[in-house]
């Protein structure tokens, strides 16, 4: 009998304890501690920015509690933010809160009244005053239409180690999507987007064969737009 009020006891003591030291620990404070960025993606804002944003969802101070943290506001607020593709936040056991960051990849950038990225779903997002990134360049103010089918356009050219290297800008026209190639002083009519790898593999095979014929320096257009064909234009 003895023994087993000892054990009630014991028992007893060990889930008062717990629920202080619980108690405790959601009242610690919490700070920003932690800031992890994807990799091979570019930091479009600084950590500065990044801590200015957590504040905000941290009811204008840097410090909360845990007991009244939430962790899915501080990802909301920064999901929110137009270089920010995803955030995922935690809170560490020394009370330190963590933020990982995944960042947009552009594939191209929009150059006419006003200048934007675009990313890999078509979807425009600013350019930034802390980091620029080297992607073709598309003239004019195409159509969410036109936006989608140049990320398949794009893509299928950054496939190609050549293609993606000598292709430099891109621009909707009359005569449909117009290539402009780098160093040279034609551009390419792709015309439609339909068929874009027999297009690339003919013009691949017209441009090793005319690279170095003087004959390329005089062209003005080469079309790629007639089925199976390249029509040059002087």
């Amino acid at each position: 009998m003895h023994k087993m009020i000892i054990s009630i006891s014991l028992f007893v003591l060990t889930v008062i304890l717990g629920v202080v030291m619980h108690q405790r620990n959601q009242k610690r404070a919490v700070t920003l501690q932690y800031v992890s960025w994807e990799d091979d993606r570019p930091i479009w804002v600084p950590k500065d920015s990044v801590n200015k944003l957590l504040t905000l969802a941290l009811s204008d101070s840097v410090s909360a509690f845990k007991s009244g943290l939430n962790l899915r506001n501080i990802e909301q607020t920064l999901n929110q933010n137009a270089w920010v593709e995803d955030a995922q936040s935690y809170v560490s056991v020394d009370g330190g809160v963590g933020v990982h960051v995944t960042t947009k990849i552009p594939i191209m950038r929009i150059q006419s009244d006003s200048s934007y990225y675009v990313d890999n779903r078509g979807e425009p997002f600013p350019l930034s005053a802390y980091k620029s990134v080297q992607v073709p360049f598309v003239y004019g103010n195409p159509t969410l239409e036109q936006r989608q089918a140049l990320v398949d356009v794009v893509r299928q050219i950054s496939k190609d180690n050549f293609m993606s290297d000598h292709i430099v800008a891109y621009e909707w026209m009359s005569e449909g999507l117009i290539v402009e190639p780098r160093h040279q002083e034609y551009s390419i009519v792709l015309g439609t987007p339909d068929q874009l790898h027999k297009k690339i593999k003919n013009y691949k095979a017209f441009y090793a064969k005319m690279q170095d014929s003087t004959v390329l320096k005089t062209y003005r257009t080469v079309n790629l737009s007639f089925h199976g064909q390249v029509v040059c234009s002087k």
